[in-house]
């Protein structure tokens, strides 16, 4: 009986230092296992943001849309203002045309009454320009939409664009925002201040902006 019952003990006492062993090893893990997770998380790649505006180069007879937003919506651009691009159109390599609401509706669905619209519109107006073979696209706004840090009433995070952390986007009466249909890639940020009498000096930034790129782009080929 004895023999019996110190049987029982012995292997009762064996149960419980395995099941205490298996407490110990899962409250403090073993060396090796902190060995282990230490080196996965050395050898782990964090994301990297693309660089903006030098995957692609610059055509230098491109077609380049406008869209003009107003509360980070495309709309018509004003008479004056179609005016100062048809001459930018005259003098420049590049041909600039004019993206309008309607060829817009065209690529975005169609939302119900008292339905929830999309929030991405600059990315539509992208898709759009890229629909209409336009290889890059000039989306410009004033007021609201030509914010510190923002675009369209968006952070540049939430525009859909290509940018880096590195990326300023000033304020200004007016701002523009130069993009490869494509990629998203953003090539060039332009402000003006002189908008009163239109918009002649931010066409002239535009024009100085693409000879820089297709400077840029002929020294690159050389």
């Amino acid at each position: 009986m004895n023999t019996k019952f110190k049987t029982i003990a012995l292997g009762t006492l064996t149960l419980m230092s395995a099941f205490s062993n298996a407490n110990a090893q899962i409250d403090n893990p073993t060396p090796r296992l902190k060995t282990a997770v230490v080196q996965e998380a050395a050898y782990t790649k964090l994301p990297t943001l693309p660089k903006v505006g030098t995957s692609n180069r610059f055509n230098i007879k491109a077609t380049i849309g406008i869209a003009r937003l107003e509360k980070g919506r495309l709309i018509a651009a004003p008479l004056g203002e179609l005016q100062d691009w048809a001459f930018l159109n005259k003098r420049t390599a590049q041909k600039f045309d004019i993206i309008s609401p309607a060829a817009l509706i065209q690529n975005i669905p169609e939302v119900p009454m008292n339905g929830r619209d999309s929030d991405n519109k600059l990315d539509e107006i992208r898709m759009t320009a890229s629909d209409l073979r336009m290889d890059y696209v000039l989306i410009y706004g004033m007021g609201q939409d030509a914010q510190w840090g923002s675009f369209g009433g968006k952070s540049l995070m939430e525009t859909g664009f290509v940018t880096g952390n590195e990326t300023i986007s000033p304020r200004g009466g007016a701002k523009a925002l130069l993009v490869n249909t494509y990629t998203g890639e953003i090539y060039g940020t332009l402000t003006s201040d002189e908008i009163e009498f239109g918009i002649g000096d931010l066409t002239d930034k535009v024009q100085a902006l693409v000879s820089d790129l297709g400077k840029t782009n002929h020294d690159n080929k050389a």
